[in-house]
């Protein structure tokens, strides 16, 4: 038996004292990212990965909804490098008797890692199905450019160490991004760039132009004129949200965008 398993019931206490829902399995995901993020980080190459996305905006500044990947800009290592890295976090988990399996997968213009934890939710009777499996992707991304980064000092669950990050307003920039680029839109990229906005964000134009995105609010007006906040992508949404009356906020994203566009 592991910490996990038996420190279980405190864990659930500590999330719920911050005002989490009662949620097991989201609960259970989030511990690993943290642990993960805080072993991580005990590296000193991993300074030269900066902690970005719905992750990074959960556990550093608290955005009020569960996120299920990793996501790192990376600053300046290799692959190889980062594999080491994670491979280091993997033999943690494993000498604390956290069964994890790790799949890599490297493609010409995507590597990113998959961790699966067997056992885990059968254990904690979040789940009936013995082979069920809870499972946390890792990506980084190395065509950002132009990065000014921060260091906030994370302290969750029991877990405490300086992490690496994005400037909010340049993570703000990337999650526009990622709305008006993607070909089927995600609810929680319309959420986060509202969310973002109401804690003060705004794009940063040197940023923008680092990396060609002059022409994003525009892009971005466009799309969501074409599309709006969709019944179905606050149904999408809803099940992520700590408050899940919040999921209406989506539907401010219009109008940050023209104040964005106005700045």
């Amino acid at each position: 038996m592991n910490n996990i398993i038996s420190n279980f019931g405190q864990i659930v206490q500590q999330a719920t004292e911050r005002g989490l829902p009662l949620k097991k399995k989201a609960i259970l995901r989030e511990y690993l990212q943290a642990k993960f993020v805080s072993h991580f980080y005990s590296f000193p190459e991993a300074n030269k990965l900066s902690f970005v996305g719905g992750t990074s905006l959960r556990l550093l500044r608290g955005l009020p909804r569960f996120s299920e990947d990793l996501d790192f800009d990376n600053l300046g290592l290799n692959d190889k490098q980062i594999l080491a890295l994670v491979e280091k976090i993997v033999e943690i988990f494993l000498l604390e008797n956290i069964e994890v399996e790790l799949k890599v997968t490297q493609r010409e213009y995507k590597n990113y890692f998959e961790f699966h934890f067997p056992n885990l939710l059968h254990h904690l009777k979040i789940t009936t199905n013995p082979k069920e499996k809870l499972n946390i992707k890792l990506d980084y991304a190395s065509h950002w450019q132009g990065q000014s980064t921060q260091v906030i000092l994370f302290n969750q669950y029991g877990f405490i160490e300086r992490v690496v990050t994005n400037q909010l307003d340049q993570l703000v920039v990337q999650k526009l991004a990622a709305y008006a680029g993607r070909k089927r839109t995600q609810a929680r990229d319309l959420y986060d760039v509202v969310w973002l906005y109401a804690q003060g964000a705004r794009l940063d134009d040197k940023f923008l132009k680092a990396n060609q995105h002059e022409e994003l609010v525009s892009k971005a007006i466009e799309k969501f004129k074409q599309e709006g906040a969709t019944k179905s992508l606050k149904q999408r949404l809803k099940p992520f949200l700590l408050n899940s009356t919040d999921v209406d906020k989506i539907e401010l994203l219009g109008d940050v965008l023209q104040e964005m566009r106005a700045a």
